[in-house]
């Protein structure tokens, strides 16, 4: 394996590890619990939690009911499948994060055992093959994770368009969020 896979393999270790920093677009634990937009869309258990500054919380639930400072909001059967899609694809944003983390660990396992066998045989011809292969496989799961953050964005617009008990919560998630997420992927 060549010196520069090698680096490139330990960096995305790194990038792995850092999941848990808040500062990120999305953060992903083991535990159940998801941050989105810098901690201000939470996903717990199949809940989402929005939080903006100078609004009480907004909780929205599987089944589409939306509760905002723990009141429930009356709401028509159009914003109960946008809220619905939100919380699917706030959902899904863990879901992918979690299957993205395990390919980048595979890939980083692959890399540093091909390091090793690439010392002792000589040969990195195979290896940077299998390392290539589970590095798309990181490529196509990041991807997920774009899109699923793209639903968030268009529900959430969708919703603040119809929906007046949600327009505090417009704008946590940018149109320009899509494109920073698919440049990041794309850099990894």
């Amino acid at each position: 394996m060549s010196p520069t896979r090698l680096i490139c393999a330990l960096t995305l270790v790194g990038l792995v590890a850092g999941c848990g920093n808040d500062s990120s677009q999305f953060n992903v634990s083991t535990s159940g619990f998801s941050s989105i937009a810098d901690g201000h869309i939470i996903v717990r258990d199949g809940v989402v939690t929005l939080h903006r500054d100078n609004a009480p919380n907004a909780v929205i639930h599987a089944n589409g009911d939306l509760l905002i400072d723990d009141k429930a909001v009356a709401i028509d059967a159009t914003q109960r499948e946008l809220l619905k899609r939100y919380q699917q694809n706030a959902v899904a944003v863990r879901e992918h994060g979690v299957a993205t983390g395990k390919a980048g660990a595979a890939v980083a396992g692959a890399a540093i055992k091909g390091a090793v066998d690439s010392v002792t045989s000589g040969d990195s011809k195979e290896i940077d093959k299998q390392v290539d292969a589970q590095a798309k496989q990181v490529d196509l799961e990041a991807a997920k994770i774009c899109e699923d953050l793209k639903g968030v964005q268009l529900a959430q617009d969708q919703l603040a368009a119809s929906l007046p008990a949600f327009k505090p919560y417009a704008g946590i998630l940018r149109e320009d969020d899509d494109e920073d997420c698919k440049k990041e992927s794309k850099d990894s």
